[in-house]
């Protein structure tokens, strides 16, 4: 059985019916049960895109209506995407994975550079202490006998 793959606009009023705080949540609700109506599956998914979309504007205004890409496949379970979606994730993908290519490329042509031990440098703090030390014995009067 191929995947089934249509677009739909899901109309989300009836979220409204719901208290304000509570809209987005029964918002993303309405979206699985109407995925789950039309494609007849067992399952619905709610991508990232759509829960952003929904949430876009607070979780007291959901949209209206969203339109929205529904596919069913083999396994039975409804996937719901926001047009366009998917492709933005593959080039994504593909961006990043270029990305980490060229930087083990350039790591690869990149010589080493050898590492130059640093002088351990004298603390002159110590000198003064030193001399303080003395000046205090100097100034000491002698015994007398």
């Amino acid at each position: 059985m191929a995947a089934i793959e249509r677009i739909y606009t899901i109309p989300l009023g009836d979220a409204y019916i719901c208290a304000r705080a509570k809209r987005a949540k029964r918002a993303v609700l309405l979206v699985r049960q109407f995925a789950l109506r039309h494609m007849k599956a067992e399952k619905a998914r709610v991508s990232e895109g759509i829960n952003s979309l929904i949430i876009r504007n607070g979780a007291k205004k959901p949209p209206r209506r969203i339109k929205a890409r529904i596919v069913k496949g083999d396994d039975s379970v409804a996937r719901v995407w926001l047009i366009g979606e998917e492709e933005k994730i593959k080039e994504a993908a593909d961006k990043k994975k270029k990305d980490k290519e060229s930087k083990a490329k350039k790591d690869k042509e990149k010589p080493k550079e050898k590492q130059i031990p640093k002088k351990e440098e004298k603390k002159p703090e110590a000198k003064k202490e030193g001399k303080k030390e003395e000046k205090k014995e100097e100034k000491k009067p002698a015994p007398q006998p």
